[in-house]
């Protein structure tokens, strides 16, 4: 069974470890202020493992040895070092790559390696479903040689293989003591650890390359809210990685995944089956575990533009995307006059002859909507062709952009994408566990990620 191990740089953070439920101590004595001080603190009732990552080999053997003389159970001694096999049954033979992950054989591979003189530990850079599976594969062969090993994913995607440690097999997963303590990219706290237990419910979302996003904000906080033991997890996912969703959702069991840009048509081709929604739009942005597809973006957009009552009214769409889809549908439900705008005329063709509206191009654009959305990563085309004094400008984007901010400036009402993410992932939330998230408690979680 997985032990929380906490990650120690100062005494005075044993005690409040442990009250927050850690299981083991990492002490990181290369980070305390002065690690030649008296280490009986080393000696504890739950297992300790010291480390000193420094390439003065000949302080560092005093250190170890003194640590392991203090009661100590382990020292951890990097497979590169001089002094890897100097204390037999008393190391934890460790391993970094931070800037990848090997395949499953090669992972295997090292461990081989590194279980001859200790406890094997390898921790690897996680850059997108592929790794993830690399990792549980190789462990599953690991777990099968019957001696304690300690395999970490680092990164926002290999956070997930800290929240798994268990079903890895790994002995321990290391913990942060609090969030300004952190020493590893993707690291929980131990109070995060013990609160998620080893049956949690884990949610992510994938898209590319994912370098902002608010939604494990959010659903964080109506996790907590809900009083559901559960995370959720950022998984950047390069386009020739997403055929691998399925498997990586069964591997780690994944409860639900979220898609957003550019994968949400991508995803089609493995779903079971679709809703009526997601079917018309032919984009998903939610998908459960038993790879039921969805769009609940289309909800979003509602909860921000239903008070417009768009009924009749002229709407200028830009982009032709996925997202544009769930758009394009919302406006088609509400009965609106829909305009599409595209750099790639051809897709806005296509989208508009779907949803029973006009094609226009960037140059013919005037300002005479009354609605205005723009699903574009970057706005296509400048503001002031579009926008006239008194009309509604939707951008997907949040918490803001050039576009609002120039549309503001024409007189416009604005709106980001604040409202529609939250609605769209309240609906998300509500599918995969079958709760109404606290929408207020995930508005507050927004706000404070900003």
């Amino acid at each position: 069974m997985t032990k929380i191990c906490a990650v120690i740089t100062k005494t005075e953070d044993i005690e409040k470890a442990r009250t927050l439920g850690c299981e083991a101590f990492e002490f990181r004595l290369d980070m305390f202020e002065n690690p030649e001080q008296d280490l009986s603190f080393v000696l504890q009732p739950e297992l300790t493992i010291v480390t000193i990552r420094s390439k003065e080999d000949e302080s560092r053997r005093e250190l170890f040895q003194k640590a392991i003389d203090a009661g100590a159970d382990f020292v951890d001694i990097e497979s590169d070092s001089v002094l890897r096999g100097e204390f037999p049954g008393k190391t934890v033979c460790s391993y970094h790559d931070f800037e990848k992950t090997p395949n499953a054989e090669e992972i295997v591979s090292i461990f081989q390696d590194l279980a001859k003189t200790g406890v094997p530990k390898a921790a690897f850079m996680v850059q997108g479903p592929r790794d993830l599976i690399e990792i549980a594969d190789a462990a599953a062969e690991i777990k099968g040689w019957n001696i304690p090993f300690i395999l970490i994913g680092m990164g926002d995607a290999g956070k997930i293989t800290r929240v798994r440690a268990d079903a890895l097999g790994s002995m321990v997963t290391y913990c942060a003591v609090s969030k300004e303590t952190g020493s590893a990219p993707g690291q929980l706290t131990v109070k995060e650890a013990a609160e998620l237990g080893r049956d949690s419910a884990v949610c992510g979302v994938v898209g590319f390359p994912l370098s902002k996003t608010f939604s494990p904000a959010i659903h964080n906080a109506a996790f907590e809210a809900a009083g559901i033991r559960g995370t959720y997890v950022k998984i950047p996912t390069p386009e020739d990685e997403v055929s691998l969703i399925p498997q990586m959702m069964e591997v780690y069991d994944i409860t639900g995944i979220n898609v957003t840009i550019p994968h949400k048509q991508a995803v089609l081709s493995f779903m079971k089956s679709v809703s009526p929604a997601a079917e018309k739009i032919q984009a998903v942005n939610t998908i459960t575990k038993d790879l039921e597809g969805d769009n609940t973006d289309w909800i979003g957009i509602a909860k921000t533009l239903d008070r417009f009552e768009p009924e009749g009214k002229n709407v200028l769409l830009l982009g032709a995307g996925g997202a544009a889809f769930a758009a394009a549908f919302y406006f088609h439900e509400r009965g609106a006059k829909l305009s599409i705008a595209n750099r790639t005329e051809e897709k806005a063709k296509v989208l508009a002859k779907r949803f029973e509206g006009k094609a226009v191009t960037i140059p013919e654009l005037m300002p005479e909507y009354d609605i205005v959305l723009n699903a574009s990563p970057v706005c296509p085309a400048e503001p002031a062709s579009f926008v006239k004094e008194g009309c509604v400008v939707m951008d997907m984007v949040y918490p803001t952009s050039s576009l609002l901010e120039e549309a503001e400036k024409l007189g416009a009402v604005t709106f980001s994408g604040e409202t529609m993410l939250i609605h769209q992932g309240a609906a998300a939330f509500e599918k995969w566990h079958g709760v109404s998230p606290d929408i207020f408690a995930m508005e507050k979680a927004f706000r404070e990620a900003e």
